[in-house]
């Protein structure tokens, strides 16, 4: 059964995939632009240097409102 996971963008290690417990998924600035990546903890900064990286932030969990289970919140 395969592990489920993301792959660390540096290491690309797919024997040690990215969890809570090892790593995370972050947004990172760079001058190419902005990206999604996921990485180990032990692998954040060698990839920050190696990609000319600006800044480097957790990503934070997107949650959808719901009224009435069924509909989007409208803003007021």
């Amino acid at each position: 059964m395969p592990n489920p996971g993301l792959i660390c963008s540096q290491c690309n290690d797919v024997a040690d995939v990215v969890t809570p417990l090892n790593g995370s998924s972050l947004l990172a600035k760079t001058m190419a632009g902005e990206l999604i990546v996921a990485l180990h903890t032990r692998c954040t900064e060698a990839w920050a240097d190696k990609n000319n990286c600006e800044t480097l932030v957790p990503l934070k969990k997107m949650r959808r409102r719901y009224d009435n289970n069924s509909t989007l919140s409208a803003p007021h």
